[in-house]
């Protein structure tokens, strides 16, 4: 919760418990800082919530520690839920050699997981039991690596030649480097519109000037 949004969370308080909010205004700001403390890291929604299932089984006074606790156990229960295993699908314009752009995109997954945006993935969700088939895939598991291992390696090859090839332009090289996340650009396409028809217009370039040299 913001600081803003504490003032509202004390008045609904007060209606069920009036005991909850001094009459005093420097010790209403005062217990509004610590309740902002408190609740930094709760959705204001959430805490309103909280106050409510409170006081359907509690005649005590409520303490912001009481929903932060609350929220914990949910957040606890979500990820654990989670196998926080990241989904490529869900992001096809994600650059695969973009590390920090990767490792963003976890962050974002995992922080909708735990407010509440998304559902956890569990672990069933991405390993269904094996099959009959899946066992005989896995006893060419060796075959398999090599294949994995060439098409980095390839891959790897082709991003180099795109890198070196768009660095011949220097117009379009800078117009790369412009592109969001791509300060660093790794060589690859990806699902990115903007990145391949950069690419492709160093393509064209160069097929052109072959041409002229023919």
């Amino acid at each position: 919760m913001t600081p803003d949004q504490i003032p509202q969370l004390l008045k609904q308080v007060s209606y069920a418990d009036p005991r909850v909010l001094p009459e005093d205004p420097k010790e209403v700001a005062a217990l509004a800082a610590l309740w902002a403390a408190v609740l930094a890291d709760v959705p204001a929604e959430f805490a309103m919530q909280a106050v409510g299932a409170h006081y359907a089984k509690s005649p005590f006074p409520i303490k912001p520690s009481d929903i932060s606790t609350r929220w914990q156990t949910v957040v606890s229960d979500r990820m654990g839920r989670h196998t926080g295993t990241f989904e490529p699908t869900q992001h096809p314009g994600l650059d695969p050699d973009d590390i920090e752009g990767y490792q963003q995109a976890l962050r974002a997954e995992r922080d909708a997981v735990r407010t509440g945006q998304r559902a956890p993935t569990p672990s069933r969700a991405i390993a269904p039991p094996l099959s009959q088939d899946d066992v005989r895939a896995m006893r060419q598991q060796g075959d398999l690596l090599r294949h994995i291992k060439d098409a980095s390696r390839e891959a790897r090859a082709e991003n180099a030649r795109r890198r070196k090839l768009v660095a011949r332009y220097p117009d379009l090289n800078e117009q790369m480097h412009e592109l969001p996340g791509h300060a660093r650009w790794s060589g690859s396409v990806g699902g990115n519109k903007r990145t391949a028809a950069i690419v492709a217009e160093a393509e064209q370039r160069a097929a052109g000037e072959q041409q002229a040299a023919a």
